[in-house]
């Protein structure tokens, strides 16, 4: 009988040796490190951690590294202070190097105003926050809060539906991906993917580093915006495997769909012999509860039924 394999995050609460070590004897058999966060000197010791817990154990442990991508996100408020936006207020997203305020926030996208026009949806902080655009300057975005709440700093920007005008690969993610290749992992989880385009300027880099590197790493393709799903089979033909990051999915598209696309993305997968990992709020509440929810233990049978070779905690 198939077993899936489960794959767990190294953060913060989990990445000392003696947490690795009881995570693989509860049967991790993989381990992400999400290069969004953190330098690669301490993304360097968790890897050494876990091998080394690994080792002892005599069980064999899989290291996928999760790029970063382009990722959209606003700039800092003052004093580092929440703000509040009003719905139907008004509030201006600007590429202006500015210090955001009650009515107006900086954002890291330079492209912004090229990229938008009147009614376009803007959402904010993984779609907690949904504005839309009324008017448009050179520097400056001018909209109306549809659905309001507090805003931190640094948060993320969607724009769904909205191809972007941007490279599918930072100067961050090279350099990172470089440095993945040395540690001889076994993933590369390229983010944000739109086209098969993306993941032959990935793959590509990756077979260079890996003869460079005697490395054997894999690319997954991680499917988590609207192009991606209209370009799946494309994409499929040109990765070793996927992953469902229903997370960003659920706001490029919308929540009711992901469980359509969860099962189309398994299904053209599993068809054309590529792996998957399921991901994003798998046991959500267990972050908290002990138990699981009747829905989140449906969640998880029904992903691995599908044919999901992973899920990603």
């Amino acid at each position: 009988m198939r077993k899936a394999k489960i794959l767990a995050t190294l953060g913060p609460a989990s990445s000392s040796e003696k947490t690795i070590e009881a995570m693989i004897t509860a049967g991790v058999n993989a381990v992400r490190i999400n290069m969004s966060h953190g330098v690669q000197e301490e993304h360097a010791e968790a890897i050494n951690r876990a091998r080394s817990a690994a080792g002892r154990l005599g069980k064999p442990l899989a290291i996928l590294v999760d790029l970063s991508g382009p990722k959209i996100r606003t700039r800092t408020l003052a004093d580092g202070k929440p703000v509040e936006l009003a719905p139907d207020s008004k509030f201006t997203i600007t590429t202006r190097d500015i210090v955001g305020g009650p009515d107006i926030v900086s954002t890291n996208f330079t492209e912004l105003p090229q990229t938008v026009s009147p009614g376009s949806v803007i959402l904010l902080d993984d779609g907690a926050l949904e504005l839309r655009v009324e008017s448009v300057a050179e520097t400056d975005v001018v909209c109306r809060v549809i659905v309001g709440g507090v805003l931190k700093e640094r948060k993320g920007i969607n724009l769904p539906n909205t191809p972007l005008p941007i490279p599918s690969m930072t100067p961050k993610d090279h350099s990172d991906l470089e440095w993945a290749i040395s540690q001889d992992v076994d993933y590369i989880a390229l983010s944000f993917v739109r086209t098969a385009a993306d993941c032959r300027e990935a793959r590509a880099r990756i077979i260079e580093l890996n003869k460079r590197e005697i490395g054997r790493a894999l690319l997954v393709a991680k499917i988590e915006k609207a192009e991606a799903i209209e370009n799946l089979d494309a994409i499929i033909d040109e990765t070793d495997g996927v992953m469902v990051a229903r997370g960003d999915l659920g706001v490029e598209t919308s929540v009711e769909l992901v469980p359509v696309y969860q099962k189309r993305i398994i299904e053209k997968a599993v068809a054309n012999d590529k792996f998957v990992i399921t991901a994003t709020q798998m046991l959500q509440s267990m972050i908290e509860s002990p138990n699981p929810t009747r829905a989140e233990a449906s969640d998880v049978a029904n992903a691995v039924w599908d044919g999901t070779d992973a899920v990603m905690l």
